[in-house]
């Protein structure tokens, strides 16, 4: 294997140089040989140069600067069928990205490299066909039980001509194979109500994502949380489903020596970059060839992620373990016993127009990027703020040559200028060896910047990315060991033009959606009983509270007109309940859809249908107490009907709310802020003529302005006479009174004490235009429908687990 020198020998000889040449290139073939040996081309999970960046913002004497930070970098390798490979690694390692990398949860654009199955390429759509994700965090309906979690997950993601015996049958196989016998007609549970444990709790996530026995097997920490034994259990089970055929990943953290014997491979991660894949039982080995041996009675896995951290708080960087990895070189003995970086203190601000005496590497004329190492010896650094933004996660473009002393690459020493005379020898070997000046590679998506060239063939290269964002592949062919071996493949995997995305219709997916949401409201009271017993109790106040409503005189007026819009506001304040269950509900949402397990409409349309009839038993409770109780003049079914498009439309806000905010707080803020909003310029308080021109358009899109008309319509249309003194009218909503057309041509006002009849009222409070309960009552209606649609835009387009 080739040997790295130390600094001080850098001023070689040209003859030990091209000494040193003769034994790299053995070196490479035996690395050739061994990658060989490794990767079976055209089978199981490949995955090629996998690097995903985002942008992070830093901010550097006063002025926020943007850095593109790579959370993978360059990372290739293979996972079988039957077996599981484990993505290990510190925190911070990228695990969680790379699984989502691979599940093709990573918007297109932003992913480079290419995934492959069985040789050939395919497409996010494809990869969801065929793949299950299991999340970190149990997504589950805590009131329905296992058995009843898992027939629904088979009724949405079976398709019909499997008959229901069948689906039962698998059901039953899936609870014997998970253990969950003892378990199965006990509710999932939560906080609130006792189910079942923890670790039977992981087995039916992921039993829910394998009803359908996919391919692909994706799960993010599914050992999270548990004890050890709940723990090497989920990891049994899941031992079980690869050797049915089905290739499995997982992220896990520091498994124990049982879990380590149930893995295939493992794939160890550091700062998003390829530290180890292979089997854990030759983890020993690979250390001691890095001539880091593990230890006595000390556990492989866990030395190598003790060995990580001392290189990442090294001067040397992880340089030395991803050259190791990738081209099998060993370290020196300067990489060997890695220095730890020193603890850097604030330094005195340096006048921007200062100039640096610090000489930038010389490298065949170019110059080469600095390594982490560099970074940090070179007296920028600013401390652990600037350790973290720049040496964290960033991928570097840094060059290292086999060629050349390890001193000359890993930046223990800053590079001066000084250093060109020491390698000057250097220089006249690469002059006389024909080592080219160009780099062989172009550093992608590095825009309004200046690319760092290599000066030889890198053997920790910056990965060769090729963006095609017109082609709708899951990610695009790199110019790598697999573009080469897989010529012969041009066939692209996706789903079939003529398949159906879902498994099922789209009135069976209502169907059955609107079961197990019809199986959640019952048995979760507080969903319909909390508000039908606070518009009961609240019917009955206002009814002790307003008493004889029923008379025609002037303080009833004001009284009439107190008590619908307290109704309305009543009505719409009440509807609030709903933004925490959704958002709960929102995260199941997404985990089920996310592998197109049914269609947003199917959940869109179910919960109205279900809700329907709890809206109609609320809305004639409360109208049926308050309009007998109080005896109103006004019509009791539409009176019931204005409340019932009343809750069908606040429900529908409610839940477009909840769709697009992060938390129930912020969704409460807003729902509370608007609809005060709405109840301001409904009418009651400003009358539509006395809203300022530029605020009036609030006015007609405030949802509680159609049902609070049609309720004053229903009550004071018509010709019925009230009487009474004119300072009983004030203070009150309606000010100065208009007398209406009908006034003046009715017969009844000749009556001595007929002052104002009903009509009087609307046109004083300027509801005069249109005086029609059916319009109202439509409008309204068509808010409601309006908010549906728009919160079927937000799951359908909006609500996906995929990172940008």
């Amino acid at each position: 294997m080739a040997r790295f020198t130390r600094k001080g020998d850098a001023n070689k000889s040209l003859e030990s140089l091209l000494d040193m040449e003769k034994a790299t290139r053995g070196a490479k073939k035996e690395i050739e040989r061994q990658a060989t040996r490794k990767l079976i081309p055209g089978h199981g999970l490949e995955f090629n140069n996998l690097s995903y960046s985002v942008i992070k913002k830093q901010k550097k004497e006063g002025v926020w600067i943007k850095k593109e930070t790579y959370l993978l970098n360059d990372i290739s390798g293979q996972a079988m069928r039957g077996e599981i490979m484990a993505i290990m690694g510190p925190s911070g390692a990228g695990k969680s990205t790379f699984l989502d990398a691979l599940a093709g949860r990573i918007a297109q654009g932003s992913l480079e490299g290419s995934v492959r199955i069985d040789g050939k390429q395919v497409t996010t759509s494809y990869m969801k066909m065929i793949s299950s994700y299991v999340m970190q965090d149990d997504q589950l309906f805590p009131m329905l039980t296992v058995f009843e979690t898992f027939m629904f997950a088979a009724e949405v993601r079976l398709p019909p001509s499997v008959s229901s015996d069948e689906k039962k049958n698998r059901v039953m196989e899936l609870v014997t194979q998970l253990g969950l016998t003892s378990a199965m007609h006990t509710y999932i549970g939560n906080e609130g109500t006792r189910g079942v444990s923890g670790g039977e709790k992981r087995r039916v996530s992921i039993g829910v994502d394998i009803i359908h026995k996919p391919s692909l097997l994706f799960l993010d920490e599914p050992t999270s949380g548990l004890d050890s034994t709940s723990a090497f259990s989920v990891v049994e089970k899941v031992k079980d489903i690869a050797r049915g055929g089905s290739i499995v990943l997982m992220t896990i953290h520091q498994p124990s020596f049982r879990i380590q014997m149930l893995l295939d491979r493992i794939t160890v991660l550091a700062r998003g970059r390829l530290i180890y894949m292979g089997s854990p039982t030759a983890l020993a080995a690979y250390l001691a060839g890095f001539q880091r041996p593990v230890p006595e009675s000390e556990n492989s896995i866990e030395y190598l992620l003790d060995v990580i951290k001392e290189y990442e708080e090294s001067t040397v960087g992880l340089d030395p373990l991803i050259l190791y990895q990738r081209d099998g070189i060993q370290p020196d003995e300067v990489a060997r016993t890695p220095v730890p970086r020193p603890k850097f203190t604030p330094t005195p601000q340096h006048s921007k127009h200062m100039i640096s005496l610090r000489s930038t590497q010389f490298s065949n004329g170019n110059t080469t990027p600095k390594t982490d190492s560099e970074y940090y010896n070179s007296g920028y650094g600013n401390g652990d703020e600037e350790e973290d933004f720049d040496a964290s996660l960033e991928r570097k473009t840094r060059t290292v040559n086999i060629n050349t002393p390890l001193s000359m690459q890993s930046g223990v020493y800053p590079r001066l200028a000084s250093h060109f005379y020491k390698d000057f020898s250097v220089w006249i070997y690469q002059g006389v060896t024909g080592t080219p000046r160009r780099p062989t590679w172009t550093p992608a998506r590095t825009p309004g910047q200046t690319p760092a060239f290599s000066t030889s063939t890198s053997h920790y290269p910056t990965p060769n990315l090729r963006t095609k964002s017109s082609v709708a592949l899951f990610s695009p062919a790199p110019d790598s060991y697999a573009a080469t071996s897989y010529e012969e493949f041009d066939q692209i995997l996706d789903e079939p033009e003529h398949r159906n995305k879902f498994a099922n219709p789209w009135l069976r997916e209502v169907g059955v959606l609107s079961w197990r949401t019809a199986l959640n409201v019952i048995r979760t009271p507080e969903l319909f009983l909390s508000r039908e017993i606070v518009l009961t109790v609240m019917a009955l106040v206002l009814s002790s509270l307003f008493k004889k409503l029923n008379e025609e005189d002037f303080k009833t007026i004001n009284k009439l007109l107190n008590f619908y819009i307290f109704a309305i506001c009543l009505v719409f304040f009440s509807s609030n309940d709903a933004v925490p269950t959704f958002i709960q509900e929102r995260f199941i949402f997404i985990r089920e859809t996310s592998h197109n397990a049914y269609r947003a409409s199917s959940y869109v349309i179910s919960s109205l249908i279900v809700y329907l009839p709890f809206f109609a038993i609320q809305g004639f409770t409360f109208a049926a107490i308050t309009r007998y109780i109080l005896r109103l003049h006004s019509n009791v079914i539409y009176f019931w009907l204005i409340l019932f498009a009343s809750l069908i439309t606040t429900n529908a806000y409610v839940m477009l709310v909840s769709a697009m905010v992060p938390s129930y707080i912020t969704g409460y803020a807003v729902v509370i802020a608007t609809t005060a909003l709405f109840f301001l310029t409904c009418g009651f308080f400003l009358k539509s003529s006395q809203i300022p021109p530029y605020w009036k358009w609030l006015h007609y899109i405030s949802a509680i302005k159609y049902p609070f008309e049609a309720l004053l319509i229903n009550e004071f249309k018509g010709t019925r006479c009230y009487h009474g003194e004119a300072k009983d009218l004030s203070p009150g909503p309606l000010g100065e009174i208009k007398i209406s057309e009908l006034h003046k041509i009715s017969a009844v006002t000749q009556q001595a004490n007929c002052t104002l009849i009903g009509e009087d009222i609307l046109f004083t409070m300027d509801i005069h235009q249109i005086e029609s309960i059916w319009v109202d009552i439509g409008i309204l209606l068509a808010w409601g429908v309006l908010y549906r649609l728009f919160f079927y835009v937000v799951l359908r387009f909006y609500s996906k687990n995929e990172r940008k």
